[in-house]
C-alpha cells in the first residue's frame, strides 16, 4: 500500500524507515488454528511464508522487527538476505510452536536490516531462565521476547577507508532498536503482567545503552522500539514507553492510533472467536526523532468479512512502517 501521506522528501539530516510486523507462526496456523479467511492451500507454509517475505520486501525498509517467526533458517534469513539483508535473531525458549508441532519448530522475534546502510555494533538478548513456562507471579521477571540492536549509519565507501576511517567510526549516528512480543493473556493478570515485562525491557534497553558507550543522553544513540505488546492503547503497559521519554509514530503522525492491527475470526479449539484491536506499535525516543511519513492501514471492508489472514496480507497482523529523521547530530 502507498504511504498514508505523499512520501516527503527528506532534508539534510540522515533518516531510517522501521516496519513491525507479527508474521503469524506457522505452528500457530494450522488446521487446529481455527483460520479460515484463506484457503488451505495459501494457509500452508510453502505460500504464505513466500507472501510474508515477499510483503517484507516489497516495503523496502532499513529495519525490520518481526515476531513468531518459526523459519527463520530456512524462510525469512535466505530470502531477506538475497535482498541485501543481514539479521539477528532469539529464539523463544517455551515457544507454543513446540507443542503444536511435535517439537519441530520454534518461533521468537527477529531484526533485519540493510548492511550497504547499516552495520550491526552490539546486541544484547534479555534472558530469564526458568525451569517452567509460568512461573509464581511474584518470581516474573522478564522482559517478555525481547531482542536488542545498536546499528551505526554507514557513510559512503570512501568515507570508511583510508584516511576518512577514523572520523567515519567517531562521527556517524548510531541507534538502538528493540524488538518486543509481550505476554498475550487477556485479562487482568495478563494488564499487569504486560507491563511488568515492559518496564523490565526497558530496563534492560538502557542498561544496554549505558553500556554500549552512550549513558542515558538523548543525542547518543537513541531508541527505537517495535513490537507485538498484546496491549491496547490504554493499557499500562503502552504508557511504559511514554513515561520514558518515547511516542507512538503512528499516534505523533496522525493523531491517532490505527483503529486495528489485528483481525482474526477463528473457529477451531485454540482461542475461538473474532478479535480485533490495535496491539502492534512503533516507538521512538520523541527527543531525537521527528516522524515524517507512516504507512497508511487498510480499511475493514479491503479485507473482507472473514478478517485477516488475507490476499495481500498474509498475516493475522497488519504490517506498520514509520519513516523517521534523526534531530540529532552527529
Amino acid at each position: 500500500r502507498h504511504m498514508a501521506t505523499p512520501p516527503q522528501v527528506p532534508g539534510s539530516r540522515p533518516y531510517i524507515t522501521v516496519v513491525q510486523y507479527n508474521c503469524l507462526a506457522d505452528g500457530l496456523s494450522g488446521a487446529d488454528a481455527g483460520f479460515d479467511s484463506l484457503p488451505p492451500d495459501e494457509m500452508a507454509w510453502p505460500k504464505r511464508g513466500f507472501e510474508l517475505t515477499r510483503k517484507i520486501i516489497d516495503a523496502d525498509a532499513d529495519v525490520v522487527c518481526l515476531q513468531e517467526v518459526d523459519h527463520y533458517h530456512d524462510t525469512f534469513r535466505p530470502a531477506l538476505h538475497a535482498q541485501g539483508y543481514d539479521g539477528v535473531y532469539r529464539e523463544d525458549e517455551w515457544s507454543p510452536c513446540r507443542k503444536t508441532t511435535d517439537g519441530k519448530l520454534a518461533d521468537g522475534v527477529a531484526i533485519f536490516y540493510k548492511r550497504e546502510k547499516l552495520e550491526l555494533l552490539g546486541m544484547h538478548v534479555p534472558f530469564t531462565p526458568r525451569d517452567v513456562k509460568e512461573p509464581p507471579i511474584e518470581e516474573r521477571r522478564d522482559a517478555g521476547k525481547c531482542l536488542v540492536a545498536r546499528f551505526r549509519m554507514r557513510a559512503p565507501i570512501e568515507q570508511r577507508r583510508g584516511t576518512g576511517w577514523k572520523d567515519y567510526t567517531c562521527a556517524t549516528l548510531d541507534f538502538i532498536v528493540a524488538t518486543l512480543h509481550l505476554a498475550s493473556d487477556k485479562n487482568e493478570e495478563g494488564v499487569k503482567r504486560r507491563e511488568a515485562q515492559a518496564l523490565c525491557a526497558m530496563k534492560e534497553i538502557l542498561t544496554f545503552k549505558a553500556m554500549s558507550g552512550a549513558g542515558r543522553e538523548d543525542r547518543l544513540s537513541p531508541i527505537v522500539v517495535a513490537g507485538d505488546l498484546n496491549a491496547q492503547p490504554h493499557e499500562p503497559a503502552v504508557e511504559v514507553f511514554k513515561k520514558l521519554g518515547l511516542m507512538s509514530c503512528y499516534a505523533r503522525h496522525i493523531r491517532a492510533e490505527p483503529l486495528f492491527t489485528t483481525w482474526k475470526i477463528r473457529t477451531g479449539p485454540y482461542k475461538p472467536g473474532e478479535a480485533k484491536m490495535t496491539i502492534d506499535y512503533i516507538f521512538a525516543q520523541h527527543s531525537a526523532f521527528d516522524v515524517y511519513d507512516v504507512l497508511a492501514m487498510p480499511r475493514s471492508d479491503e479485507i473482507g468479512p472473514k478478517g485477516l489472514p488475507c490476499r495481500g496480507h498474509p498475516s493475522d497482523h497488519l504490517m506498520l512502517k514509520a519513516s523517521l529523521e534523526f534531530i540529532v547530530e552527529p
